[in-house]
């Protein structure tokens, strides 16, 4: 009896000691898979933080590069203002002439002036046909995607039209599908 009690004490040693091989085992695991994804998530912090720069570089230079063409718009339109201020004087003083040389009176001058100007005058059927070609072609990159598939381009021919990847498009396309699915 003292054997089997000794046999069965063996067996109970042997047991507990595989148990905590399998528990040491499995904390191991545990503190290598934390440390993995303190790892990851290290590397994904900085990931972000490096793209976030990067973004905060390309808003510079775009903001940079709208200045720089604000300044040279404003200074075309100011030579274009003073280009017109020189034809204008140029125009007036040759009416000037022409009315010392004629006498014609002030209220003639005027009078003269206002029918140039109505000569000059742009038809207004152009001015809407302008702005409903202007309203007619789309504005944003999923409005130029969404026209160009109804003329029926394929998804890659789209992407190489307009320089985007073909997942953007698709992307686009299933977005736009979905918005209109839901409106109905």
């Amino acid at each position: 009896m003292t054997n089997m009690m000794l046999f069965f004490s063996i067996i109970l040693n042997i047991i507990t000691i595989f148990a905590v091989i399998i528990l040491y085992l499995r904390q191991n695991r545990i503190t290598a898979l934390d440390h993995t994804q303190k790892h990851a998530m290290k590397e994904m912090e900085d990931l972000f933080s490096a793209y976030i720069e990067e973004l905060k570089e390309e808003n510079n230079q775009f903001i940079d590069n709208i200045k720089h063409l604000q300044e040279n718009q404003s200074q075309k339109e100011k030579t274009e203002v003073s280009e017109v201020n020189e034809t204008f004087n140029i125009e007036t003083s040759e009416e000037k002439q022409k009315i010392d040389n004629k006498g014609i009176t002030p209220h003639s001058y005027k009078h003269l002036t206002a029918v140039k100007s109505y000569q000059n005058r742009v038809e207004p059927s152009s001015i809407v046909t302008n702005l409903e070609a202007k309203e007619a072609e789309p504005k944003t990159v999923q409005e130029r995607v969404v026209s160009l598939k109804k003329e029926g381009l394929t998804n890659e021919e789209i992407a190489k039209k307009l320089n985007k990847g073909i997942t953007e498009i698709e992307l686009m396309l299933k977005f736009y599908k979905k918005a209109t699915d839901n409106l109905d």
